[in-house]
Parts: C-alpha cells; structure tokens; sequence
C-alpha cells in the first residue's frame, strides 16, 4: 500500500469522550496485530487470498489522535514506539493532508505531527536513529551515523489556532484548569486545554 494513501478519518473528539469504555476496546493491547491495519476496503488480492490489509502510516497517525484523547498513555506510547521503531521509512512529514472539515479533530492532528517529531528526535538526538536495532551491539556506530530529524508536514505548519478554547478531559472524566503544570504547552497555542501526554520512550 503507498505511504500517502489517505486513511477514513477517525471518530471526532465528542464520539470518543461519550464512550470511552467502545473505543478502547477495539484496541485490546495483547492482539495489536489484529487492529494494526488500514481501515480502507480490502483490496482485490486481499479479498483472494483472505490477507488482512497491511498497516498504514496514516492509520497509525489516527490510532494516535484517538489514543490520545482517550487519555489512554500506555497505547500511545506503545503506537509511537511502533510508529518510530517498527516503520522507520513512516517519515512524519509524509503524513497527508487529511483536510478535515472538523476543525477541532484537525487542530489536534496538526499538534500531534509536532509531538511525534518532538518523541522520534529525542532518540535520534541520543543517537538512536529510527532504524536501530531492538538489541544494539554497537552503539558507537550508532551514535557515529548522521542524524536525520523528523519534520512535521507542510499541511500542519498551517493549520490556525481555533477561535473558540477546546477542553479535552483525562481519562478520569476530570478537565484540566488553563494554567495546570500539566497542560500541553503546544496544545495551548492553538487554543486546545488537554494534560500532556506522555511522548518519549526508549
């Protein structure tokens, strides 16, 4: 399947928070392979040969934005790792367009773009690129390579701060007050009250 093969968008922020409990179990954490897909109709030799379709950086970018904001931190940090690790030529500013008419939904896309450049380069900068083994032997010549940071895509550069502020309550149904210590700052700026997520693994 082409890396800039758009996904069906994912559920908006009002869907999910109304049944939290629905979402998160179409996500059980020991079957990943079975969800870890593309939602897009199966092709024709798919269909032949009863194979599921193979996963998508786009799907997996929504998987995130759901993640997310269900509050759900062990499945985000578990899709970024997957993401960063297991797709290494999934380049975060590949990611297309979605375009989305739901400016909530697309605001927040656009942010996790940066917070997926923000997780990926923290490795990259300690000297693990994205492609580094799961055992590494030599991390001397890791280390040695040269360093190729993520960029978000052009398309999330662009998208404006909402007009109206959004609260996004945590996974306890509570919602986060402006000014909280825990409050994403990059959320903030486009208007967006929602705890910061846990991005970085190793």
């Amino acid at each position: 399947m082409p890396p800039n093969v758009v996904e069906p968008l994912p559920p908006p922020i009002h869907e999910l928070l109304a049944d939290r409990d629905k979402f998160r179990s179409r996500y059980p954490i020991s079957l990943a392979h079975r969800w870890r897909i593309s939602r897009n109709p199966p092709s024709f030799i798919s269909r032949l040969f009863r194979s599921s379709q193979p996963d998508a950086p786009s799907a997996s970018f929504y998987r995130l934005y759901e993640f997310l904001v269900l509050d759900w931190n062990v499945q985000l940090r578990n899709e970024l790792e997957y993401f960063c690790t297991v797709h290494p030529n999934w380049s975060v500013s590949a990611l297309p367009d979605p375009a989305d008419i739901d400016l909530v939904r697309y605001t927040i896309l656009a942010v996790l773009t940066k917070l997926m450049c923000d997780s990926f380069n923290r490795r990259i900068g300690l000297g693990l690129p994205r492609d580094a083994p799961a055992i590494i032997q030599d991390f001397e010549e890791l280390q040695a390579r040269p360093k190729v940071y993520e960029q978000p895509p052009e398309w999330a550069l662009h998208v404006p701060a909402l007009q109206e502020r959004t609260f996004i309550p945590n996974s306890c149904g509570k919602t986060p007050v402006e000014d909280d210590e825990d409050v994403s700052e990059e959320f903030r700026e486009v208007n967006i009250i929602i705890r910061m997520p846990h991005i970085h693994f190793i």
